[in-house]
């Protein structure tokens, strides 16, 4: 019997759960009041509060971290990688996600304290697949400015996930399959999984509007609306922050809850009906852009994330897109049995760890990380 220890940080609560083979034994969300972010505006300034949760946790439940055979992290803001799967969490990763991190999200602290549980104890740490597998072809990385690379990033965790459950649903291996998923979540994000390789994406902020997100805006819109916040006074980071979790539904409504905005669209609220229709189009015209990368070969289009329980949305989608390809909806999300599911196959000799050696743009040791912090950091 192999024991594994799973540990997911969202942006408000740090979701851990222990499994003994496939089977999970214990999960919790261990939440964080919005009283106490506001004490700790910086992720990392989270780690120590959220490391003393994850503690508690274990000793509750009468669990070692000694006893574990593998902890398993979410993976947070690293630089591309090569390839899905499993990466040992080494001293170039806490080092670049404590120093140099790629942004400024919670799902970094999950390999952090991992680490911190393991000090001292020889119980192997791995992320598993992380959001910025550079698998895609290098035609979908060309932009019109000759200096930015558009790189891949997606909700690869769950999508993935989801694609495998589907293939077993079929007798089929994921691998041997064409398929466009969509992760309807916060953020939207699509992905072309061609035979278990993301070929293209879409991302959150890239393509359909969603309930935190703005999407993809119009260039011409997108400088002005940028250079007015700037004279306002508005840092970087702030811009960042209102295009990634304050517009969208947030944005029209005050809420990322669809069902409160559906409540809206029952009482005869025709703005709620119009930007929910808005949001489903637009990620029906992100499938059609997926879709002829491969020229319409798609074997199944797989609609999955939290939002998928929204039959009004998925409907909308399908409507428009069968003509594709058939339409799956696994609706909800299952990271953590994900993140298992990996540290299983690794244990079971199924699948190898890959070495984590990509260092931060602009850095080439782990000395020059730690003395020449980022601005993020």
């Amino acid at each position: 019997m192999k024991r594994i220890f799973a540990i997911n940080c969202g942006s408000t609560s740090t979701k851990v759960a222990y499994f003994e083979d496939d089977k999970m034994i214990n999960k919790v969300s261990l939440d964080i009041t919005a009283e106490d972010l506001r004490k700790m505006p910086k992720v990392l300034d989270q780690l120590e509060y959220r490391t003393n949760q994850v503690k508690k946790f274990l000793e509750d439940n009468n669990l070692e971290p000694a006893s574990f055979d593998m902890i398993v992290a979410r993976a947070g803001t690293i630089p591309s990688v090569p390839y899905d799967g499993a990466y040992e969490v080494n001293e170039l990763m806490i080092a670049s996600v404590t120093y140099a991190p790629e942004a400024q999200h919670a799902s970094t602290l999950s390999c952090l304290i991992a680490n911190q549980l393991v000090k001292g104890r020889k119980v192997p740490v791995i992320i598993y697949d992380p959001t910025c597998v550079d698998s895609a072809d290098e035609i979908a990385k060309i932009t019109g400015i000759p200096e930015i690379v558009n790189m891949p990033i997606a909700h690869l965790l769950n999508t993935k996930m989801a694609g495998i459950t589907y293939a077993q649903s079929i007798g089929r291996n994921y691998k041997d399959l064409n398929l466009i998923i969509i992760q309807l979540g916060g953020g939207i994000t699509l992905g072309f999984h061609d035979h278990g390789r993301i070929s293209d994406w879409v991302y959150d902020d890239e393509g359909p509007m969603s309930p935190q997100r703005a999407g993809a805006i119009p260039t011409r819109y997108m400088a002005n609306f940028c250079y007015e916040k700037f004279k306002e006074g508005k840092t970087l980071q702030e811009v960042r922050m209102y295009l990634c979790g304050q517009s969208g539904l947030v944005a029209y409504f005050g809420t990322q809850d669809v069902r409160e905005v559906s409540g809206l669209m029952e009482q005869g609220d025709e703005q709620a009906e119009k930007i929910l229709k808005a949001m489903a189009y637009q990620v029906a015209k992100s499938i059609g852009s997926l879709a002829v990368t491969r020229n319409g070969r798609v074997d199944q289009i797989i609609i999955t994330g939290g939002i998928a329980h929204s039959r009004l949305l998925t409907d909308w989608i399908k409507e428009k897109v069968e003509f594709i390809a058939p339409v799956s909806v696994i609706p909800g999300e299952r990271e953590m049995e994900a993140l298992a599911a990996g540290a299983l196959r690794v244990l079971n000799k199924e699948e190898e760890v890959h070495e984590y050696n990509v260092y931060p743009k602009g850095y080439s040791s782990i000395e020059e990380i730690i003395n020449k912090p980022n601005y993020l950091a």
